[in-house]
């Protein structure tokens, strides 16, 4: 089965269209999964620690046009928790944590440990593949390490444990393809 993965959306209308049209035409078949930060959050994370009952104008950016783009199941990231926690709207704690498919888990990735260079520490999975986003930074690490990313090119994992970022739609239109089948992940973006 083939997934098309995106992650930090950050309410980015034009950037998410453009991407998801990009998915329509590599991989219609492929089933879409949001990897969080789908909406963005207007109040900073210092503010947030104090802020509650906000109104949801004043905490987010929400706009009908980006919601009728939103017809993928998503896990939460860090925004829809921020969002929820300064309004009190529980809509944006529907999505799951993790979620685990055919030879992976999905989180957001505001769940690793990031030190201050930004290198992660991976939690400790039961599944081979970890795809994440959250540094908005398309990456693939292999025993921990960096690896430089070639966009375009299916890269064939196996079973080998990888993590793998699938960057950022806000910052880059990037999204990834992930094939269970043929073990193969493609990066990918959107122009």
């Amino acid at each position: 089965m083939q997934y098309a993965f995106v992650s930090d959306l950050h309410s980015h209308y034009k950037n998410t269209k453009k991407v998801l049209n990009h998915i329509e035409q590599i991989a219609p078949q492929a089933e879409i999964i949001g990897l969080g930060d789908l909406f963005e959050c207007t109040i900073g994370k210092k503010k947030a620690k104090t802020i509650r009952n906000a109104k949801l104008k004043d905490a987010a950016i929400i706009e009908e046009k980006f919601m009728s783009l939103l017809t993928f199941p998503s896990i939460i990231g860090n925004q829809e928790e921020r969002i929820a926690l300064v309004t009190g709207d529980h809509r944006f704690l529907q999505y799951e944590e993790v979620r685990e498919i055919e030879h992976a888990t999905l989180i957001h990735g505001h769940q690793i440990e990031w030190d201050e260079t930004y290198k992660p520490t991976f939690p400790q999975i039961k599944t081979p593949l970890l795809f994440f986003g959250h540094s908005h930074e398309a990456a693939i690490y292999i025993n921990g390490q960096r690896q430089p990313v070639p966009y375009n090119i299916p890269l064939a994992i196996g079973q080998k444990p990888y993590q793998i970022n699938v960057g950022a739609v806000v910052d880059n239109k990037e999204w990834c393809l992930y094939d269970s089948e043929s073990m193969t992940v493609t990066f990918l973006q959107a122009q």
